[in-house]
């Protein structure tokens, strides 16, 4: 009875301990892309905000890699998509980007000023061609796959340790997603826009995870985020390049 009873102290201890790091885990992962948008659009803070832009994206791959390999101490995984999935998530991407596209063409004047726009990317080198083009490259085909590696898999596993359940890790990992969009947002475009994206942002997020609790692979989100990417890209290209 007594071996028993350390037994189940020892099942427990471990179990509070298991939860309490990943909590720690998640809030260290989480608050990283709000630092940066918080520094940079917040607090204006000129070359500190560049700084904290490219630590904070050190983190947002570093922290999660470090607490997998080290802390949890697991196998280093490439996240195959082994359960498949890339079909829906093409169709899903594809449904997105006409409701992307169509709000622009329907809304676009109230919700997005092109001289706006240029005036806040000029004093950062966004209004030239090639900059831009190759920010657009790195935030199609870099930024995407860093945004579903911490906001899908590291957060939305974490937040089913903490909180366990299917939709509810969904929910609270797409509210995390858009939190710090919003606040970006809010320097480009009006309080109307703003809503609608952001609230396109918060479907869009739950529809990544629940992609990714589907698959359990990065990279079947990543398709349906990048083609969305591609969308607004475009839109803004069209904006302060022109076609």
């Amino acid at each position: 009875w007594m071996r028993t009873e350390i037994m189940v102290e020892n099942h427990s201890f471990v179990a509070d301990n298991n939860l309490k790091l990943a909590l720690l885990g998640f809030t260290l992962a989480a608050i990283a892309p709000t630092i940066s948008v918080v520094t940079g659009f917040v607090f204006q803070a000129g070359m500190l905000a560049i700084i904290v832009f490219f630590v904070t994206k050190i983190w947002m791959f570093g922290l999660p890699a470090f607490w997998h390999l080290i802390v949890e101490k697991q196998p280093v995984s490439y996240s195959t998509a082994n359960s498949g999935g890339w079909k829906i998530s093409a169709l899903l991407g594809f449904s997105m980007c006409i409701i992307i596209y169509a709000a622009y063409f329907l809304l676009g004047d109230k919700l997005l000023s092109a001289d706006d726009l240029k005036s806040i990317l000029e004093p950062v080198g966004l209004t030239n061609k090639k900059i831009f083009f190759i920010a657009v490259i790195y935030w199609i085909f870099v930024n995407s796959v860093l945004e579903e590696y911490l906001f899908r898999w590291f957060l939305t596993t974490k937040l089913e340790q903490i909180i366990g359940g299917y939709w509810l890790p969904i929910i609270i990992s797409a509210l995390i997603f858009t939190i710090h969009h919003t606040i970006a947002l809010a320097y480009f475009i009006s309080p109307l826009g703003n809503f609608l994206c952001s609230l396109g942002l918060f479907i869009g997020g739950i529809i990544f995870s629940w992609l990714y609790m589907e698959s359990r692979s990065i990279w079947i989100p990543w398709l349906a985020h990048a083609m969305c990417d591609v969308a607004v890209f475009s839109i803004a290209w069209h904006l302060v390049i022109g076609f």
